[in-house]
């Protein structure tokens, strides 16, 4: 199935408790109303089936109808999100992969165990398109895990993608590790370091180094960090925040962003913004243990200095950010990025 220029690799309807739920919560009052006439006027036996399988197929009929044009899929390129509650009642939504910022699903009372089934959540990280979110999902953990293993994939990998089977073989694969090639030539150093003469070249850059990390100031760091961020792809602006923006970061970030909190500890804190061309987190942005989902610090791996992590703020924290951007796109997204010298 195609929806646009994508290919739907995945596609179920709303949990068929709701189509059941719906049906009962008409036809039963429907059913007492019908007693009582029957007791009142006594009406004939056949009479009331009659009514009763008349009626009873008639609401089964349209709220089935309505049911099979609900629908939560997943293309090669977004999730999309489809209700019809009526003739004149319709929600459709999608977002692509590409500004998805995190996942979560929950799954927090009975029936969502009994029959399997949950709500599943995508943070996006262009505030214009808004967040997703979709109920009574069945097979959540299922729909969970392919989401993740799709997002985690670049765009152009994506693309390629033509089934499920497509999704799990790609990730079987062994993938290179994007911290291989520093490692190497880090493995290269050392060993050079190992000759009398590379020894030598080995302890005097070490020495070089040591004195300029001496003599520099904690102005001069910003400065090159700063610079250093701004020619990272996909990276717009970077402003330094200080002591009040932290205070607002402390009062208003949500408690289960555990990477905004982290920054508040930091001798440096920058604020960006970045458009979809900015590359893919180095870590998992999102963890979740039993029912619990939390959002930790994350890697990034462009400044090289102690303790240097990253986050997106929530809601709150970004449209506090916005102002203090010049070029600020309403398809853009936030990131404070901290560390220490």
């Amino acid at each position: 199935m195609q929806h646009y220029n994508d290919t739907i690799l995945y596609q179920v309807h709303q949990h068929i408790f709701v189509l059941i739920f719906k049906i009962l919560s008409i036809l039963l009052p429907y059913l007492v109303i019908v007693g009582i006439f029957w007791y009142i006027f006594s009406w004939s036996i056949l009479f009331i089936l009659i009514l009763i399988l008349v009626w009873g197929v008639s609401i089964t009929a349209w709220y089935y109808f309505f049911w099979t044009k609900s629908y939560f899929c997943i293309s090669n390129e977004k999730i999309i999100v489809k209700v019809r509650n009526g003739l004149f009642s319709k929600f459709h939504m999608s977002i692509h992969f590409r500004n998805i910022r995190d996942t979560a699903f929950s799954k927090n009372n009975i029936f969502h165990y009994l029959f399997n089934y949950g709500t599943f959540f995508a943070r996006s990280s262009a505030w214009a398109v808004g967040d997703l979110e979709a109920q009574y999902i069945p097979n959540i953990e299922k729909v969970y895990k392919i989401i993740n293993a799709l997002h985690s994939m670049d765009e152009s990998e994506r693309k390629k993608i033509q089934c499920l089977e497509d999704v799990w073989s790609f990730h079987a694969k062994p993938h290179p590790n994007p911290l291989l090639k520093e490692r190497e030539q880090a493995t290269k150093i050392s060993a050079a370091s190992s000759s009398p003469w590379g020894e030598e070249l080995w302890w005097g850059f070490a020495w070089e180094k040591t004195q300029w990390m001496a003599t520099e100031t904690l102005e001069e760091a910003i400065e090159k960090e700063k610079n250093i961020l701004l020619s990272v792809q996909g990276l717009k602006e970077v402003v330094l925040l200080d002591g009040k923006d932290r205070r607002y970061i402390f009062e208003h970030e949500e408690e289960r962003n555990h990477g905004v909190h982290e920054c508040l500890r930091r001798q440096v804190l920058f604020a960006a913004t970045h458009d979809s061309t900015f590359r893919d987190p180095d870590e998992a942005i999102v963890m979740q243990a039993g029912e619990k989902v939390v959002f930790p610090v994350v890697e990034f791996h462009e400044i090289k200095r102690k303790k240097v992590s990253s986050s997106s703020p929530w809601l709150t924290v970004h449209n506090y950010l916005v102002p203090k951007f010049q070029d600020f796109d309403s398809y853009d997204a936030t990131l404070l990025i901290w560390f220490d010298i």
